[in-house]
Formats: structure tokens, C-alpha cells, sequence
């Protein structure tokens, strides 16, 4: 009895002690809240559901996958209205392994092979350039380690991701699952691109904007108004985005026959998302855009529905070149962007390729990861290392991986890049399941059109638009996959 008196009156005096730290610690928050004009509330919200969500990533891959996600959209805006540099890179990447982490527990839980949907030709590709990433931290032309750490972080965990995917789309309906849920997130992205337009940017962005000369003078048009971004870090990737996004629903819009009231939202949703892609300023994302369009009409050629499609799609080229109106400053900056010779930055870019050439030759496994410090918001070099490379603006993926990687990964990059289109494209021919034709095709053009973007910029890598590719790469291995174990289905 007097062992339970104790443990009762223990407990009393633990509440009561709760009971008087409790109010003292809320005036503290309150305090350090009002001092700080109410970024600490942010911060004390953001890490308390960032936390609950991370452990939720690790024990559920698949809530993992969706929720990094919706992070990777929203993540550049919150720090435009919070002022406040958030570690939002850092936590992307934490995701992004504990998501794979639990999906390596999911498996060992199953007792499955782990390896069992590994061994396909694109994964061996893939594990070839992170077998050649990791080398290059003993590049002798590299910079900092600490630099390539960090460069080197970011891609190994989309890798990891990229390899979480093919086991949680594993399925047709969880492929299709993950299309709605994109579709939804690109057409709110699309639609306040539109609202930017419309109305105006909000306040917390126009101060974003002219915070900065350079951010200003890239995001200025010629008829002074401002290139549109959305939620995303910057005009070029959204743009890119809109492009990809678009050609997945014009894909199943045309060739997916029996999906009903459902083809209306599909097309709706894509001239949205055009829209917001025209209002990006972002000629790169103009020009995938028709190259992914080209494709899909050499692919489904033999489908009379598709010269139909053709001769309407030509027509309109024609008209938006031709039309006799000028003064509208969106429409003149997509006509530029078929204006190569006088297209001024194009110029510009021709000529540091050429410039840069005699290096890349030189340097077979190139100068080391993160030396070029060409692409916005990526760690450069620090001021007190020298590096022929330091500063050189590469724009284009394909030259940054000859110059950072040497041109052996640039040939690795390339042959990579290959054989995802050439196993795409086979398992669509061979297939004779309809939806996984519908999937296949929307795949490989949204993929096709990211790669045509990725020489005149870094499209594949840059967040949200990098969990789209991966994630249509991972759908290829698995309805690939479904072909090769049942060719007659």
C-alpha cells in the first residue's frame, strides 16, 4: 500500500509540476513569438508537421513519394513569404532516403528480393552514372570536397527516390493514381501562374523581385512587366514543368478512348497549363513542347485520328508565327523563340560552347563536381579556390555534364537517356494492353520533351519537375517489365 501511496503522490507532483510549467512555457513561446514578428510560429508549425510527416515518410513510402512532392512545389515560395532561408533542401533529401529506407523495410518484411525489379537495363544504366559519381569525388581537377559532398548529396538521394518509385507505382492503378495527384498539384501551380498574370504578383513576391538586380533583370520582359514562376523557384523551371505536364494529358486526351467525362478535365487542364507555360517567358519550354507534340505524331502515325491531329497542330504553329498581331508581349516572345539567328542570348551561348570545347577535350572525366557554378541557387566554388571553370554559366545540362563529368559521363548521360526512350518505345509497340499503351506513350513524350529542354537548360534535376521524369522512368521499368514476363498481353 505504501509503494501505490507513493506512486500516486509522485504522480500528483508531476502534474502539478506540468501545471506550472506548462503556462510558463507558453508565455516563453508567446514572447519569442511576438519578438520575432511571428517567424518563429512559422518555424515551431512547419517542424512540428515536418516532423510527424517525416516519420510518416519512413513507415508509409508511398505517403513518402506524394508528400516530398508537394514539398518540392510549394518549398521556394514559402521562403519567398517567410523571408527566412529554410534548410528546405536539406529536408527534401532526408525525405527523399527515409522514403527508400522504408521501402527497403516494406521489403525485407515481405521477405522479397530486393534486387527483383532492379535488374532491368535502365536501372543498370542509372547505377552506372552513381557508381561514376561517386569517383569523381577523387577527381584531381575537382574542387572542395565539401562542394561535391554536397552537389553529390542531392543527386544520389533523387537516385534513391528514383529507385523508391519502382517499387511504390508498381501497379497500373497506382501509376494512375500518382498522374491525378500530379495533375492536381501542376494545375494549382498552373492556375496561380495565371492569377500572377492576371492580377498581379502578391506583395511578399514583388519584393522578392526587386530585391535584386540580377533576379529583376532575368525575370523583366521587354514590355516591363515580369516572367511568371507560380510557386516554383524560378520561371525556367516551371515553364519546363507546364511543358511536360501538358504533354502527359494531351497524350491520354488523344489516344485514351474510354475515359468519358474525364477527357474534358484532361483538356482543360492542358490549355491551362499551356497558358501558364506562355506566360513563363520560357522559349525552352516553347520548344519541347512542339518537339514532344512531333513525336507523338511519328508514334502514332498509322492512327487516322493522329493526321488529323497533325494537319490542326500545323495550322495553329502557322497562325501563332504569322498572325498579324504585335503587340502582345507574350505572343512575340514565343515567335522569338523560333528566331534562332536573332536571338540574341542563343548567340550568346553558341559562342561560350564553342569557347569552352578545347577544355572539354581535354578533360576526359572533366573538371569535378559543382566547378561550373553555373545553374541558380546550386553551391559554387568558394572565393578562395581558383578553377578554370569557376563562374562559367553552362546553362545547358548536357555541356554541364561534359564540363563537371568529363565527356565519359557525358556519354554515359547520353547512352542513359537512350536506353529509357528505346525501352519505353519498345514496351509500347509490344504491349497489348491498351492502358499500359496509354501509359507507355504519355511516358515517353513527357520524358522525350525533358530531354530536348535539357540542352538548352538543366531541366532533368531541378525540383518538382526531376520526381516527374523518375518517377515516368520508374512506370517504363515496370510496364516494360509486365511485357517482357507476358509478351502476348
Amino acid at each position: 500500500m505504501s509503494l501505490l501511496k507513493a506512486i500516486k503522490l509522485n504522480r500528483n507532483n508531476n502534474l502539478t509540476l506540468l501545471g506550472i510549467l506548462l503556462p510558463l512555457l507558453s508565455l516563453g513561446i508567446a514572447y519569442t513569438v511576438a519578438a520575432s514578428e511571428g517567424k518563429v510560429a512559422y518555424l515551431l508549425i512547419i517542424g512540428s508537421l515536418g516532423l510527424i510527416c517525416t516519420i510518416l515518410a519512413a513507415a508509409y513510402p508511398a505517403f513518402g513519394l506524394y508528400f516530398t512532392i508537394v514539398i518540392a512545389f510549394f518549398f521556394a515560395d514559402l521562403k519567398r513569404l517567410l523571408r527566412f532561408d529554410l534548410p528546405v533542401g536539406v529536408y527534401i533529401d532526408a525525405l527523399c532516403l527515409l522514403t527508400f529506407v522504408g521501402v527497403v523495410i516494406q521489403k525485407r518484411k515481405k521477405r522479397e528480393n530486393f534486387f527483383s525489379n532492379y535488374n532491368h537495363p535502365i536501372c543498370i544504366a542509372f547505377t552506372a552514372i552513381i557508381a561514376y559519381s561517386i569517383i569523381e569525388i577523387f577527381n584531381p581537377n575537382g574542387g572542395p570536397i565539401a562542394s561535391t559532398l554536397v552537389i553529390l548529396r542531392r543527386f544520389i538521394c533523387l537516385q534513391l527516390m528514383f529507385f523508391a518509385a519502382i517499387e511504390i507505382l508498381a501497379t497500373k492503378k497506382q501509376m494512375i493514381s500518382f498522374l491525378k495527384f500530379w495533375f492536381l498539384f501542376a494545375l494549382i501551380a498552373a492556375l496561380y501562374a495565371c492569377y500572377q498574370e492576371w492580377f498581379g504578383y502578391p506583395a511578399y513576391e514583388l519584393a522578392y523581385i526587386t530585391s535584386d538586380p540580377l533576379i529583376e533583370g532575368l525575370l523583366s520582359l521587354d514590355n516591363g512587366n515580369y516572367r511568371k514562376f507560380s510557386f516554383l523557384p524560378d520561371p525556367t523551371s516551371f515553364g519546363i514543368m507546364m511543358s511536360g505536364t501538358s504533354l502527359l494529358c494531351l497524350s491520354l486526351f488523344l489516344s485514351w478512348k474510354n475515359l468519358g467525362a474525364k477527357k474534358y478535365r484532361l483538356i482543360t487542364a492542358m490549355l491551362c497549363m499551356v497558358l501558364a507555360m506562355s506566360y513563363s517567358g520560357t522559349r525552352t519550354a516553347y520548344f519541347a513542347f512542339l518537339a514532344g507534340i512531333g513525336l507523338y505524331i511519328m508514334m502514332t502515325l498509322s492512327n487516322r485520328k493522329t493526321l488529323i491531329f497533325a494537319v490542326v497542330s500545323l495550322v495553329s504553329f502557322l497562325m501563332l508565327l504569322f498572325a498579324p498581331i504585335y503587340n502582345n508581349a507574350t505572343l512575340n516572345r514565343i515567335r522569338s523563340t523560333f528566331e534562332f539567328s536573332q536571338d540574341a542570348s542563343f548567340n550568346v551561348r553558341d559562342v561560350n560552347r564553342h569557347r569552352i570545347q578545347p577544355y572539354m577535350h581535354s578533360h576526359p572525366i572533366g573538371g569535378g563536381l559543382g566547378t561550373t557554378g553555373g545553374a541558380p541557387g546550386e553551391l559554387e566554388l568558394g572565393n578562395s579556390f581558383s578553377h578554370p571553370l569557376k563562374g562559367f554559366q553552362t546553362d545547358s545540362g548536357f555541356l554541364r555534364m561534359a564540363l563537371e563529368y568529363g565527356w565519359i559521363g557525358l556519354i554515359l548521360q547520353c547512352i542513359t537517356f537512350f536506353i529509357v526512350l528505346q525501352q519505353g518505345i519498345r514496351a509500347y509497340y509490344r504491349s497489348k494492353d491498351p492502358e499500359a499503351r496509354h501509359l507507355l506513350l504519355a511516358a515517353v513524350i513527357c520524358i522525350f520533351s525533358y530531354v530536348i529542354a535539357h540542352y538548352a537548360q538543366g531541366a532533368i534535376g531541378t525540383l518538382p519537375g526531376a520526381f516527374l521524369v523518375y518517377s515516368l522512368i520508374a512506370m517504363i521499368i515496370r510496364l516494360s517489365n509486365t511485357v517482357k514476363d507476358n509478351p502476348q498481353t
